[in-house]
């Protein structure tokens, strides 16, 4: 148990370290408004990795995340770029809620951020569950509700099923 306290809090900084540069450092122009942002999907068989990436509705805020096979079974990730106050700064613990979203239905995940000021990001404070990708490859949207019952920003979910397989096949999340 001990092993665990010590090894996921430093697999997750490993992890959303790698993830957020990639975020913070793409200029990549948004698509035009007739064609909604897509999920990318980078995966790496042999070292058991899978980045996930997409630019929020607005363009405003990005999402880097994964999964490594070989760390806690799960989805880690971070958010950056995001400059409103609908998130804590403070680099204590927000539970938010993620809603994925179709034509008539949601679901709901509680997710732990945290603010790493270093990095100008919020990182999940532990990984997601892997229940998530059901409702996240089929939704049309995934919208970050704070604590306040405010939605913070909003994905499109154009492009989640390649991400969704990709999360399964190489890090073998069910």
């Amino acid at each position: 148990m001990n092993f665990q306290r010590t090894a996921l809090p430093a697999a997750l900084l490993a992890i959303t370290a790698a993830f957020a540069p990639a975020a913070a450092a793409q200029t990549t122009p948004l698509a035009p408004a007739t064609a909604p942002p897509a999920w990318t999907v980078s995966s790496d068989e042999t070292r058991g990795t899978v980045e996930i990436a997409a630019t929020a509705k607005g363009g405003a805020v990005s999402f880097v995340g994964g999964c490594d096979k070989d760390a806690a079974p799960g989805i880690l990730g971070a958010f950056s770029q995001y400059a409103g106050g609908g998130l804590r700064t403070d680099g204590q613990v927000e539970s938010v809620a993620f809603y994925a979203r179709g034509e008539d239905w949601q679901d709901a995940f509680a997710v732990q951020l945290r603010y790493v000021p270093a990095r100008g990001a919020w990182i999940f404070a532990k990984p997601l569950s892997p229940v998530f990708l059901a409702s996240f490859s089929r939704g049309a949207t995934l919208a970050v509700v704070n604590n306040r019952n405010q939605e913070v920003f909003t994905f499109d979910l154009t492009g989640s099923t390649a991400a969704t397989r990709a999360l399964r096949t190489v890090c073998g999340l069910k």
